[in-house]
């Protein structure tokens, strides 16, 4: 019954708060403003944020999604500072591969700069040297044509597979497959065309060509290497359920065993898994967007401001409303609750158009740039939410004050 009671009460609140937010429709206009640009601009700032977290986390999981990724680069410990590059060989990959357990694939890489060049058209694009075993270990897709394959590998054949950018950009809607291309002025045949992964903040991940590794260290790998079965990047993939912190853990032991790496010296070479990208990248996009909210807060702070400033206003105006009220027999709580309640509800609504040009901006936006700017139904209500709060906050101080007006007071102002 008391709950009930309290329903009603609350009802005619928000009714009395509409009927004066309509006597002075301009004014209400004016006011939701700017809690409608702060909540615009916050829930835009949330928006981009959780695009880019999706974003990345896609262009981890199209790399492979259970992987550790090796660099023959010295680790970065404690602010220490070493110059020489450290070396990672293909008998390094072989022992990865021996010696730790539940790795599912390896594919060490080559990796240089090359010109493809084909009647006029050129391109500079990475050519990176493979095995047959890359595709399935760093997630890789045909779209036309075939992958590298082992006799590819064995052969040292001049047989390339250009990605989905270099394709377009040599041939446009023409079919490349079986084209001779001039890769480095040395003549290629195209094989394949990669599926496409798209871009992550403005990087191609089509622009680049694959070759056989025993190809490229031939042709260009030559000058950029120390050893004869050096490497530059080396992907370890691992079997579903192998836990990836053990698995860095083991692949570091056998490197350093392998270099000689003393106990307490900096490891040549740096061991990363997908997890630890996938932290990493969090960790970054949460600040980005941390700092995008902070900026857009200041302005959800001036419309609260402006809220404070026009309710202030209206109980000055409604002076001999309030007396009158009490008079009648309404409690301090009840005038303090009316104007807590039109606080409220011009903050809500201003929250509820800010929150609808944010999703119709978020669908332009996410066209205009090619980047997914997700507005979610958690960040929707929580804009409502947060808008009802800001009303609250800053209807209270206008609210108090018209409660603790004196009723003969009230009734002889003017």
């Amino acid at each position: 019954m008391n709950l009930a009671r309290t329903i009603a009460g609350w009802g005619i609140n928000i009714a009395i708060a509409l009927t004066a937010l309509r006597t002075n429709l301009m004014r209400s206009i004016l006011t939701t403003l700017g809690v409608m640009i702060g909540v615009l601009a916050v829930i835009l700032a949330v928006a981009v944020g959780d695009g880019a977290k999706l974003s990345v986390m896609e262009s981890i999981n199209q790399l492979g999604s259970n992987m550790a990724i090796i660099f023959p680069q010295p680790e970065n410990r404690g602010g220490r500072r070493v110059v020489d590059r450290g070396r990672l060989t293909e008998r390094d990959a072989a022992a990865i591969q021996r010696l730790v357990p539940g790795v599912s694939g390896i594919a060490p890489q080559l990796r240089s700069t090359v010109q493809l060049v084909i009647q006029g058209r050129n391109t500079t694009t990475t050519a990176v040297g493979v095995t047959a075993e890359y595709p399935r270990v760093a997630n890789v897709e045909i779209d036309t044509g075939r992958l590298i394959e082992e006799a590819d590998v064995r052969t040292a054949s001049r047989v390339i597979v250009v990605g989905a950018s270099v394709a377009t950009k040599l041939f446009g809607s023409f079919d490349p497959l079986g084209q001779s291309v001039r890769v480095n002025r040395v003549p290629f045949t195209i094989i394949g065309v990669l599926a496409s992964k798209g871009s992550t903040f403005g990087n191609d991940n089509d622009d680049l060509t694959l070759v056989p590794i025993t190809t490229a260290r031939q042709r260009f790998a030559s000058t950029a290497t120390q050893g004869p079965d050096d490497l530059h990047v080396l992907f370890v993939g691992f079997d579903d359920g192998i836990e990836l912190a053990e698995a860095k853990k083991n692949i570091v032991r056998v490197l350093r065993a392998r270099n000689n790496v003393p106990k307490g010296e900096i490891s040549p070479f740096t061991v990363n898994t997908t997890e630890e990208f996938m932290k990493q990248t969090g960790v970054v996009t949460s600040v980005f967007q941390g700092v995008l909210v902070a900026i857009a807060s200041i302005s959800l702070l001036v419309g609260g401001i402006g809220i404070m400033n026009i309710m202030l206003v209206s109980v000055t105006e409604r002076t001999r409303e309030i007396g009158l009220r009490m008079a009648l027999g309404a409690k301090r709580s009840d005038i303090r609750n009316q104007f807590l309640v039109e606080a409220a509800v011009l903050c809500v609504i201003g929250g509820a158009i800010g929150l609808a040009l944010a999703a119709g901006l978020s669908v332009v936006l996410e066209k205009a740039l090619d980047f997914p700017v997700v507005v979610s139904l958690s960040t929707a209500i929580g804009a409502i939410l947060f808008s009802a709060f800001i009303g609250l906050a800053f209807g209270s101080y206008p609210a108090i004050r018209a409660s603790r007006l004196s009723p003969i007071e009230a009734l002889r102002s003017e």
